[in-house]
């Protein structure tokens, strides 16, 4: 069973390295949507609209625990001049190898409308038996309000191609996304994503809403394959707890966990 996991996993390398219920909640369709510390992963620009310093710690149990695979992060996120900067520490993998990752991102306000960030990831592989290699990967995002009850957000991760060795095979492939965000009200938002890793073309739906001031539902669906998520989240004070969980067909569900601190 390991090993069918494994390669499951194994062509998705460093897609999955940030744990987060709430993106995982909405298909991770939020690239025109990203706040605080879900932007310093999924679009930097999202970091011009901080106000206050976030602190967050994310656990992923993929596909109910599988004996020794882990995914684990930690994130900071503060104001910084016109914007916001960033930093993550994350580790997914199994005991035999692991797959690590360091991102420090930045972003800006262009304007009342349109926001630029950018970030860096640093990356290192540890295996028992082949020993650490490394790399790094260059992200460019934007974010933009193009009415009242649209957004729209562009994301480019590892766009330099990031390599490990001296061979194609160890060629991480560049992801493109697209995103158009629809608020209707000020507690509800909508969006829908288009995204391509290597030659896989995926869709992304999302929509999460609040029930009460301190409790929000959102569920999604993407494609390639198709997984069905929603996710729950909690607000007290300087306190939020999400939760949030994928459904694969035929696969052990996996659940997500994140805690994020206001101060």
């Amino acid at each position: 069973m390991n090993i069918l996991i494994f390669i499951f996993i194994l062509p998705q390398a460093f897609e999955r390295y940030s744990a987060s219920a709430s993106a995982a909640g909405l298909a991770y369709a939020l690239t025109a949507s990203a706040r605080t510390t879900e932007a310093v992963r999924f679009n930097p620009a999202g970091l011009s609209s901080i106000h206050k310093n976030h602190l967050g710690v994310g656990y992923e149990h993929l596909l109910s625990g599988i004996e020794g695979l882990h995914n684990i992060n930690f994130t900071l996120a503060r104001p910084f001049f016109f914007g916001g900067l960033g930093l993550e520490i994350s580790e997914t993998g199994f005991s035999e190898q692991k797959e690590q990752a360091v991102t420090c991102a930045w972003g800006i306000g262009l304007n009342k409308e349109f926001k630029f960030g950018c970030s860096a990831d640093l990356y290192l592989i540890n295996n028992a038996r082949t020993g650490t290699s490394f790399s790094y990967g260059l992200n460019v995002g934007l974010q933009g309000r193009v009415s009242k009850k649209w957004l729209l957000g562009f994301y480019g991760r590892n766009l330099n191609r990031p390599q490990f060795g001296g061979s194609d095979r160890g060629t991480l492939p560049y992801e493109l996304r697209a995103g158009f965000g629809y608020t209707p009200f000020e507690d509800i938002i909508s969006e829908f994503d288009l995204s391509m890793y290597e030659d896989i073309f995926r869709i992304h739906l999302g929509t999460r809403f609040a029930l009460f001031d301190f409790l929000n539902i959102g569920v999604g669906v993407r494609t390639g394959p198709t997984v069905l998520s929603s996710g729950l989240g909690l607000e007290y004070k300087f306190l939020k707890i999400d939760y949030g969980v994928e459904y694969v067909s035929e696969l052990p569900l996996t659940h997500i966990i994140t805690l994020n601190f206001e101060f």
